[in-house]
C-alpha cells in the first residue's frame, strides 16, 4: 500500500468528483464484511477462507484504499490506533477519511481551508437505521474531528448508533489516529498469536451490510469460558439490525440467518462452521488459565 506525507503548500490534485470515495467505501461494506474469525483460519488454519465471509477491519480498510487508488483517488495513508486502522487522502488540500468497520455512508471530508485553520469537524451518516419508539428513523452516525498540531494532526473517530431499549443514541466506538502513526503491515503482524489473543478479543463473528446499505445481521459466537467449552452451533448468536439479541436456534433468528445468506451468498450451514472452527483455533492458541471478559448478550 502506498503512503504519502501531507505537506503545507503542495495539495494534491482533488480526485475526480463521483464521488469515488464513496465508490470505494460501498463497494468494500457490501462485497467485504466484517469477520474477525478469517484470522484465525489464514494464520493458524487451512488458510484464506471464502472471500465471502469477509475479512478483519484492517483488511475492509485497505481494500478500500485500494478501491480508491485504483479510481483515481491520490495515494492513501494508513494511520492506526492499537488493533484499528483507517484510511486517509490529502485531495486537493481536502483531507478525506475511510474507516469502512465503523460503517460510515458517506466519506469524511475536512475542507482544505479548515485544515489551514488547524480545526474541523464532519458528521457523517452510518449504518444501520434504526427506529425509535415513535417509529422515526434513526440511522448511525459517525463523528470527525480534525485538531491540526505542530507535529501534525490528529483525526477523533467516534461513532454512535442508535439504542431501541434506551431510546437515546449510544457511543459505540471511539478511535485517535496520529499523523504520526502510520501502519506498517509487517510490523503489525509480526506477532499474529498476540493480536488474536488480545483481551479484547471476546467474541468471533461476522456482520454483513444489507444490499440497500441500511441496516446489518450479524452471527456472534462468544469467547467466554473457551478453556471448558466444546464449542457447536448452539452458542452462536444472531444480532439483528435494529439491536436485538437471538439464539441462533431461537425461531425469531431465521430473518437475521436469511439476511447473512443473501448478503454473504453462503449457507448458514457454512458462516456457523467458520466461527465454531475459528474459535476452536482459539481455543489452541489461548492461555486456558486467562480468560475473557464475557461477551454482552443483552438488547440495544
Amino acid at each position: 500500500m502506498s503512503t504519502t506525507d501531507f505537506r503545507p503548500g503542495e495539495p494534491t490534485p482533488r480526485a475526480p468528483r463521483g464521488d469515488l470515495f464513496e465508490t470505494a467505501l460501498h463497494a468494500t461494506l457490501l462485497e467485504m464484511p466484517y469477520n474477525s474469525a478469517a484470522e484465525y483460519h489464514r494464520v493458524h488454519g487451512d488458510g484464506d477462507p471464502d472471500p465471502r465471509l469477509g475479512a478483519a477491519c484492517v483488511h475492509q480498510t485497505i481494500d478500500t484504499a485500494r478501491r480508491a487508488e485504483s479510481l483515481g483517488a491520490p495515494p492513501a495513508t494508513l494511520l492506526q490506533e492499537g488493533r484499528h486502522v483507517a484510511a486517509v487522502f490529502e485531495d486537493g488540500g481536502d483531507i478525506v477519511v475511510l474507516d469502512p468497520y465503523l460503517l460510515h455512508l458517506e466519506p469524511i471530508r475536512f475542507p482544505a481551508s479548515e485544515v489551514a485553520q488547524g480545526s474541523s469537524s464532519v458528521e457523517v451518516p452510518a449504518v444501520p437505521v434504526r427506529h425509535d419508539a415513535e417509529g422515526r428513523e434513526r440511522p448511525a452516525k459517525l463523528i470527525a474531528r480534525y485538531t491540526g498540531r505542530a507535529d501534525g494532526y490528529v483525526i477523533r473517530l467516534t461513532y454512535s448508533r442508535f439504542s431501541p431499549t434506551k431510546n437515546i443514541s449510544v457511543l459505540s466506538r471511539h478511535f485517535s489516529l496520529r499523523s504520526s502513526a502510520v501502519f506498517v503491515y509487517d510490523e503489525f503482524a509480526r506477532d499474529m498469536t498476540a493480536l488474536l489473543t488480545h483481551p479484547e478479543q471476546t467474541s468471533v463473528s461476522v456482520r454483513a451490510v444489507s444490499p440497500d446499505l441500511r441496516t446489518t445481521a450479524e452471527a456472534v459466537l462468544p469467547l467466554h469460558g473457551f478453556a471448558e467449552r466444546d464449542f457447536a452451533a448452539g452458542d452462536i448468536w444472531l444480532r439483528t439490525g435494529n439491536g436485538a439479541m437471538l439464539h441462533g436456534s431461537d425461531g425469531k433468528a431465521a430473518d437475521v440467518w436469511r439476511q447473512l445468506e443473501t448478503s454473504l451468498s453462503l449457507d448458514a450451514a457454512t458462516i456457523s462452521d467458520h466461527l465454531i472452527g475459528a474459535a476452536r483455533i482459539y481455543q489452541r492458541m489461548a492461555d486456558p488459565s486467562r480468560d475473557v471478559a464475557s461477551y454482552p448478550l443483552d438488547d440495544e
